[in-house]
């Protein structure tokens, strides 16, 4: 079978998260999905980049790269005696944690036609310049972080919801094709 058919058969379904509860979700996605991918077995870009999943750093027992790929956060206000205090939960992302699954098999399969890869620098601090492997027919992206010459980590996975940020992917996207940032030059890991 053709890696663009592995792809097509294994991205065509999201995973059954119905009628779990939160808890009861968050640990099927660990141990059946997260574990297996990451942590069981190794996963590689480009058959190279070892995808680390940092397992030193845990959030609730969990790596916190798992957090990032099945749940976002929820800010809100609350008063506290006199005071309103700003508070954070993170909650089920059901659009990510569905599409879970397909975080590995997108790594893995970076280079197919259906995968728009692009390397961008975020704008905000002194973050490094990451990796984008967007699934565009999907709406659903991937970004990586290098760690050093031979390993990576996962920021984020998520399924675009809005036009604008499709249209800012793409955007990003064709800057990167055309060179317009200099400071990309050179950047590809492989």
């Amino acid at each position: 079978m053709s890696d663009s058919a592995i792809l097509s058969e294994t991205i065509s379904a999201t995973i059954d998260l119905e009628g779990l509860e939160a808890s009861e979700l968050f640990e099927t996605l660990y141990e059946d999905y997260f574990c297996v991918d990451f942590i069981d077995e190794k996963t590689y870009l480009n058959e190279t980049i070892y995808i680390d999943p940092q397992s030193t750093q845990k959030s609730e027992n969990k790596e916190k790269a798992f957090w990032h790929l099945t749940s976002r956060d929820k800010q809100y206000t609350v008063k506290e005696g006199n005071k309103w205090v700003t508070k954070k939960d993170r909650l089920p992302d059901f659009d990510r944690a569905e599409r879970l699954e397909w975080v590995k098999v997108i790594i893995e399969n970076h280079n197919d036609s259906n995968i728009k890869n692009f390397y961008h620098k975020e704008t905000k601090g002194k973050k490094e310049i990451r990796l984008y492997l967007w699934l565009f027919q999907k709406d659903f992206v991937v970004i990586l972080q290098k760690l050093g010459s031979s390993s990576s980590f996962l920021v984020t996975s998520f399924y675009i919801t809005h036009n604008s940020k499709r249209d800012e992917y793409q955007n990003r996207y064709e800057k990167y094709l055309n060179k317009e940032r200099s400071e990309l030059y050179g950047c590809e890991w492989f």
